[in-house]
């Protein structure tokens, strides 16, 4: 095994674990914050990938498997969106934060109005994905490919996936939000 795989492999299962507790516990919807990861994720992941080409030109199964699992990154990240449970944050009657001296990430935290997890399914969603990923690396790679198994690609197909569940998450909550405030205390689902 080289240095490469193993770094891969050492990325994925971070990526596995810092994802597998986002979604199986309660997190504030933090509106613009929410970007942060798939934000980063996208910078970091093009530089690798740039950096992976290393002076070569990129061939058309290079171009292949970015295309195949950015797109399946995305109906996965639509899917997460899709079966989150959204609840109200239980907040105080007249309830206003104090928000003189907090970070922008407190601020957003203390002002959030609805929180989000996607729960056991979603979790299998994610597993579904890596344990796809990792098929594809290893199709990929026998087929020449020298994107299919760079890190920036690993971390590009994050970014892609929390990208497409946080447009998903956002509207829905922006519908929350809408029935809500023209029907007084409208129902939402929780679990």
């Amino acid at each position: 095994m080289n240095l490469s795989v193993l770094s891969n492999v050492l990325l994925i299962l971070i990526a596995v674990g810092v994802i597998a507790v986002r979604q199986m516990s309660w997190r504030p919807v933090l509106g613009g914050r929410d970007w942060m990861l798939p934000g980063l994720a996208a910078v970091v992941g093009a530089v690798l990938l740039l950096q992976s080409l290393n002076g070569r030109a990129l061939g058309v199964i290079d171009v292949v498997a970015f295309v195949v699992e950015v797109v399946i990154a995305v109906g996965v990240g639509v899917g997460m969106g899709a079966i989150a449970h959204i609840r109200p944050i239980a907040r105080p009657a007249g309830y206003a934060p104090a928000t003189a001296g907090l970070s922008a990430k407190a601020v957003a935290q203390a002002t959030a109005q609805f929180e989000t997890r996607t729960g056991p399914w979603g979790l299998a969603l994610w597993v579904v994905l890596i344990g796809v990923r990792v098929c594809l690396s290893f199709a990929f790679e026998s087929l020449g490919s020298h994107l299919g198994i760079s890190g920036g690609l690993i971390l590009l197909v994050l970014a892609a996936n929390r990208a497409a569940r946080i447009l998903v998450l956002h509207s829905r909550v922006e519908t929350q939000r809408r029935t809500q405030t023209r029907g007084g205390s409208a129902r939402i689902m929780v679990s």
